[in-house]
């Protein structure tokens, strides 16, 4: 294994009693709350964990309950976390225009800062935006590496949106976009289809790693096998876990319970929040099954596992198209090391990724479809036993523990660059 310094193992220790080893230092940049971050936070600390200086600038929380807010600065795990003093809101185009600008610059003098201070060596920006790694031009033209990690891509994903004004919205991300990877040394994503989607895009295959979204086992340990399933013939418990907007149609979720009224006793638990969450608790009282969709909100994400093992489902409910093809649910996942079956619309890389016999897929978009796919289920017992054994077959080269070695073996490369 190289150190982070670039030299071996052995000669680090060599050298330890004649000289002071300077640890690498990189910074993050995200549009995010870190502590709420899967990816992020798992990036940050196994650079930590590995000897790096880490530093995180992200947004910060709202106050809670108790009025009390987030620190400015606090170290967890070992990661040095500089939180601005923006709070992400949902709203239209120039609140998200907004808070971007006002990061990039706030993130800008803060890395600036950091990097006066002692040389950063890499820079590791998390979109979105993608223009966000503008704000590392100091480090980068002082020889700092910058990385571009795409979570989601950004034309794509407002091409969904049906909006006044959205093709001329989409030229402009699509320009930031090819502005951003250019500036960037290399680009990180997520799963095999955005490589695909990169590539169509001019991006050289040798500047791409990919870094599947997969779930930390530390945080979602396997659950022991399966023998019988669902918990209770008296109530059968689908859990959402993520954000409801328009890319996520849980109103599938709810029409299904309304059409499956009598005949099974589903209930919907949604563990998240988002500017669609209204619209579908709506849409159950329209429905006439406001009793059968319970709201828990956000929780921290050491305690998702534990709302997990109380349901019998995890769902998803992410649309097809140009954005949904390209997407991967860590959360689909997840479900998968809590002894969940899964019910997942048929898209492009979710199939890629889990076939037929370890997940319940359903036509995207259709409710009807989803209907029969749960009554499938609640009469087949056995049958969801055996995908569940399946799905849990998979899980060894679906975890973050497989991902995190080849991660750390390119950022060992990476300093070794910038050195």
């Amino acid at each position: 294994m190289v150190s982070p310094t670039g030299k071996s193992s052995t000669a680090c220790c060599a050298g330890m009693a004649a000289e002071t080893v300077h640890a690498a230092r990189v910074a993050m940049l995200a549009h995010s709350y870190y502590l709420r971050d899967p990816r992020v936070r798992r990036e940050a600390e196994a650079l930590a964990g590995q000897g790096f200086e880490v530093h995180v600038i992200c947004l910060t929380e709202p106050p809670d309950a108790h009025g009390e807010r987030e620190p400015r600065h606090a170290i967890v795990n070992g990661v040095q976390i500089h939180r601005v003093g923006i709070t992400r809101r949902r709203g239209g185009t120039l609140r998200y225009v907004y808070e971007y600008l006002l990061l990039g610059i706030l993130g800008a003098l803060i890395l600036t800062r950091l990097h006066l201070r002692a040389k950063l060596d890499v820079v590791h920006v998390h979109n979105m935006p993608d223009m966000l790694v503008l704000a590392a031009v100091v480090p980068r033209l002082g020889g700092s590496r910058v990385i571009l990690d795409v979570h989601d891509p950004m034309p794509e994903l407002y091409m969904t949106w049906d909006r006044p004004k959205a093709t001329f919205l989409v030229r402009l991300l699509r320009l930031q976009e090819r502005i951003s990877h250019a500036v960037a040394h290399r680009i990180i994503s997520v799963n095999d289809s955005m490589r695909e989607n990169l590539r169509a895009k001019g991006v050289a295959d040798t500047k791409i790693l990919i870094v599947n979204n997969f779930p930390d086992e530390r945080l979602f340990p396997v659950s022991e096998p399966t023998t019988s399933w669902p918990r209770s013939r008296d109530r059968l418990v689908m859990l959402y876990c993520g954000t409801v907007t328009e890319h996520y149609d849980l109103g599938l979720a709810v029409r299904a319970i309304a059409r499956l009224a009598g005949e099974i006793p589903l209930k919907l638990r949604i563990l998240g929040d988002g500017n669609r969450l209204n619209e579908v608790l709506s849409l159950a009282a329209e429905l006439s099954v406001p009793d059968a969709v319970e709201h828990i909100g956000s929780v921290p994400i050491d305690r998702v596992r534990d709302e997990m093992r109380k349901a019998d489902i995890g769902i998803s409910c992410h649309r097809a198209g140009i954005f949904g093809d390209l997407y991967f649910s860590t959360k689909i996942v997840e479900y998968m090391t809590q002894g969940l079956p899964v019910l997942s619309p048929r898209t492009y890389t979710i199939e890629k990724y889990l076939p037929d016999e370890a997940v319940f897929y359903f036509e995207p978009g259709s409710d009807a479809a989803l209907v029969e796919s749960l009554r499938f289920m609640w009469q087949n017992p056995d049958e969801v036993v055996k995908r569940i054994a399946r799905a849990r077959q998979l899980l060894a080269r679906l975890s973050w523990q497989a991902e995190k070695t080849k991660f750390l073996a390119f950022y060992s490369d990476l300093v070794k660059s910038a050195a």
